[in-house]
């Protein structure tokens, strides 16, 4: 669970302003290439979060990195998805084909490399996998939700098609952080509301690219932010998907899997 000196580093969550949209960004796939690392730091604000594999061979200095810079930490819990043959999740996956016995030992090898986390999710920087028979919508994924629960770690959930009933927050919106400028440009710009009131949206970038930096900051920075204000995912932070951030799901943004 969260350590008492991560929690130390990260400033208090400020209230939404009740006339902008709110957006939390969460860019997956962070830690893999220390020059990528050093750049998201150094250009992507505080208080956008990052996803880092438990694979990572260095995961317990990229979660100190992350919040020293203020940023919120989500590790990814590999598991069996909608489509296994296109999606290998590793060696310590959860989910069809193991024993109870197997997922607990997943888990535990999961959570001694979460430690200091804010939370787990179910997305990785391939995007979201789970929707449509992926384990984390099966009832086997119960017990695993409870463990997540009982260790007062948040739970990120790649879609509302994930079926989330365990506290924490549903990702809204997906973009592909492996393409063109232009590309990245246009979804960026598609993503705040044209019309309506303000909402919140949680967007997923994935994988951390060096197009994706230079064209995500510059669009924080542009003329767009001051329609927004940028939040922690944990400030839509409920306790199901029934609850508060499901009344507030944008249906105009875009979704789509990395």
């Amino acid at each position: 669970m969260p350590t008492d000196s991560a929690a130390a580093v990260r400033p208090p969550l400020a209230a939404i302003p009740a006339d902008k949209t709110a957006i939390a960004i969460v860019l997956q796939g962070f830690g893999y290439s220390d020059a990528l690392t050093y750049d998201v730091l150094a250009r992507i604000p505080a208080p956008v979060a990052v996803g880092i594999s438990p694979y990572v061979s260095n995961i317990g200095d990229i979660i100190a990195r992350a919040h020293a810079s203020h940023r919120e930490v989500y590790v990814t819990l590999p598991m069996q998805s909608a489509h296994p043959e296109r999606v290998d999740e590793g060696p310590h996956a959860l989910g069809y084909g193991n024993s109870a016995a197997d997922d607990q030992r997943e888990l535990e090898w999961c959570l001694s490399r979460a430690t200091g986390a804010e939370g787990l999710t179910d997305a990785s920087e391939n995007g979201d996998d789970q929707p449509g028979g992926g384990y984390a919508t099966s009832p086997d994924f119960a017990p695993i939700a409870s463990v997540i629960s009982s260790k007062g770690l948040l739970y990120l959930a790649g879609s509302a098609q994930d079926g989330r009933h365990t506290r924490g927050m549903t990702a809204t919106a997906w973009i592909d952080g492996d393409t063109d400028a232009a590309t990245l440009d246009s979804r960026l710009a598609a993503l705040l509301p044209q019309k309506g009131k303000p909402t919140k949206i949680l967007l997923m970038v994935g994988p951390v690219t060096p197009v994706m930096i230079d064209r995500l900051a510059n669009w924080l920075k542009g003329p767009a932010a001051a329609s927004f204000v940028l939040v922690p995912p944990s400030s839509f932070v409920d306790s199901g998907i029934g609850n508060e951030q499901a009344a507030n799901l944008s249906s105009d943004s875009p979704v789509a899997p990395l």
